[in-house]
C-alpha cells in the first residue's frame, strides 16, 4: 500500500513510527529539512524536501499511484488545499488534519463541499473517545481485524462470580480466548495464567470471531439507567463544544472563566448550564454544582491545571474522572492518580488516522487501551528467524503478546504455546506503546541501533 504524508511534524512522525513495521510504502514530504533528517528511509520510507502545495512536485510523485494522501501541516488552509489539489491530480483517498472548526457540522460541510475523503479534528477525536469511555461499561465493544476472522472485545467484571477472585487459567469460559490485557483503574496489566481477576477489572479479550460471538451471547447484557448522569466539564473550548453536540442523554454543566466563551456557549447551547468562574482555589469542589456529579472532565488548555483538578475530583469521590493532556511530560505523575482516562490529542488523533490507513487491520482507538498499547498486524519476512519456532520457543519481550496468526491460506488461529510460526504468516501482535522499540528489535533484529534511536528517543 502506498501512502503519501505531507507534513513531517510530531503527528506525521507518530504515524510513521506506528506503521513502519508493517507492509506500507511511505513517502514523506516536508519543506523543513530538520524534520526530514529525523526520519530514516530504511523501511520503505522515502523523504522528499519540498512544498506540499507545489503542483509540479505532486505530479512528479505520480500522486495517482498513492492509496492515501495525508495532509498534516501546521496550517488548516494548506491541508485543505493539498487535499483538493491531490484529488484533482488523481489521488484515490485524501485525509486532512483540521485543527480549527467551531462545530461538527462545520467539519462535515468542509469535507463534503471540498471533496476531502476524511477529516480529522483533535477536539472531535478527544470528544469521541470521551463518549465511548463514559458510556455504560457493560455495552459490548469489539472490533474485527485479520480480514474479519479475529476480534478483540472488552468485558467488564462486575459482581461476576465466575471471574472475580479467579485465576485466568481456571476460568473455563476463557479457554478459547486470550486475555491480552487488563485495565485495572489507571493501570494496564499484561496478565499471565496466574493473574487473579478483581471486581471492576476491564478485560481485553482476543479470539476467533465465532468464539468471541459465543462469549458475547453468554455475557453481554443491556443495563438501563434509571436516572440521567451529571457531567461537570471544566474548560469551554473546542473539545467541550464537540462533546455537547454528541451527547444528549446527560445533564451537563460547563465551568469557564472567559466571559466571551461563556456567552458563546450559552447562546449556542441553551440546554447546557454554563458557569463563569476561575479554575482555582481549594474550595472549587465545595460548590453546589459539584453535588451529584458522576463524571468530571478537565478539558482546559493547561496540563498542570487539568492534573490538579483531576486529582481533586478523584479525592472528592467522583466516579469517573477524565483529563486532557497536550503533552505526556507528566505521565509518571498521572499514572499514580487512578484516573479513569488521560487523553492526549496527538496520540488520539494519530491513532484515528492510523485506523483509517490500516482499514480492517487494527482495532479501534476506543479499544486500543487509551493510547497505552496497540494491536498491529505484521507480515513476517520470508527470512525471519521466527519461522519454524513455536510460541513457547520464542522469547517474547516483556509487554508484547502474539494474539493471533493469519496463515498464508487466510486461515486464522489464536496461538497457544505449541503453535508453530510458518512461512507467510502475519502476526497479530499486542504491545504496550512503551515497548515499541523492543518489538521492532524482535521483528527485525538486524536494524541498526542508530535507526531505532532516531525513531524512538
Amino acid at each position: 500500500m502506498e501512502v503519501l504524508i505531507i507534513g513531517a511534524g510530531e503527528m506525521g512522525q507518530e504515524i510513521i513510527r506506528s506503521m513502519s513495521m508493517e507492509d506500507y510504502s511511505i513517502t514523506v514530504v516536508d519543506s523543513d529539512e530538520k524534520f526530514l533528517s529525523e526520519i530514516d528511509s530504511n523501511i520503505k520510507i522515502k523523504t522528499v524536501l519540498g512544498n506540499g502545495l507545489d503542483r509540479k512536485l505532486l505530479k512528479s510523485l505520480d500522486i495517482g499511484n498513492f492509496d492515501f494522501v495525508v495532509a498534516l501541516t501546521d496550517s488548516d488552509k494548506i491541508n485543505i488545499l493539498i487535499c483538493t489539489m491531490s484529488k484533482n491530480l488523481g489521488a484515490k483517498y485524501t485525509i486532512s488534519l483540521i485543527r480549527q472548526a467551531d462545530s461538527i457540522d462545520e467539519l462535515f460541510y468542509l469535507r463534503d463541499s471540498l471533496g476531502i475523503d476524511y477529516i480529522v479534528n483533535p477536539d472531535l477525536e478527544i470528544a469521541k473517545s470521551i463518549e465511548i469511555i463514559i458510556k455504560d461499561k457493560l455495552v459490548y465493544q469489539s472490533d474485527s481485524f485479520g480480514k474479519g476472522k479475529i476480534e478483540v472485545a472488552g468485558h467488564y467484571v462486575d459482581n461476576d462470580k465466575e471471574f472475580e477472585g479467579q485465576k485466568l487459567k481456571d476460568i473455563g469460559s476463557l479457554t478459547t480466548l486470550l486475555v491480552v490485557a487488563i485495565q485495572r483503574g489507571s493501570e494496564l496489566i499484561i496478565p499471565n495464567g496466574d493473574t487473579e481477576i478483581k471486581r471492576n477489572d476491564f478485560l481485553y479479550l482476543m479470539g476467533l470471531s465465532k468464539d468471541v460471538m459465543s462469549f458475547k451471547m453468554k455475557y453481554f447484557r443491556f443495563e438501563v439507567k434509571d436516572e440521567r448522569e451529571n457531567i461537570l466539564i471544566v474548560g469551554g473550548g473546542g473539545t467541550s463544544k464537540k462533546l455537547v453536540e454528541m451527547i444528549d442523554d446527560y445533564d451537563i454543566t460547563i465551568v469557564e472563566k472567559n466571559a466571551e466563551k461563556v456567552e458563546d456557549l450559552r447562546n449556542k447551547y441553551p440546554d447546557i448550564f454554563v458557569i463563569k468562574r476561575e479554575f482555582k482555589g481549594l474550595d472549587f469542589f465545595d460548590k453546589p454544582e459539584i453535588e451529584n456529579v458522576n463524571i468530571f472532565l478537565a478539558l482546559t488548555e493547561n496540563d498542570e491545571l487539568n492534573i490538579v483538578l483531576g486529582m481533586m475530583a478523584r479525592e472528592s469521590g467522583i466516579a469517573q474522572v477524565i483529563i486532557k493532556l497536550t503533552t505526556m511530560n507528566y505521565a509518571k505523575i498521572v499514572d499514580s492518580l487512578n484516573l479513569t482516562a488521560v487523553l492526549n490529542p496527538l496520540t488520539v488523533t494519530s491513532n484515528r488516522i492510523i485506523k483509517r490507513l490500516r482499514s480492517d487491520r487494527t482495532v479501534s482507538i476506543q479499544l486500543a487501551f487509551n493510547g497505552e498499547a496497540e494491536i498491529s498486524e505484521i507480515k513476517l519476512d520470508d527470512k525471519s528467524e521466527l519461522i519454524g519456532k513455536t510460541i513457547e520457543e520464542i522469547s517474547l519481550p516483556k509487554g508484547i503478546l502474539i494474539g493471533g496468526i493469519m496463515r498464508e491460506d487466510n486461515a486464522a488461529i489464536v496461538p497457544r504455546g505449541n503453535s508453530r510460526i510458518e512461512k507467510g504468516d502475519t502476526l497479530i501482535i499486542f504491545y504496550k506503546s512503551e515497548n515499541r522499540k523492543q518489538l521492532e528489535r524482535f521483528i527485525a533484529p538486524n536494524i541498526s541501533k542508530g535507526f531505532l534511536d532516531r525513531f524512538f528517543n
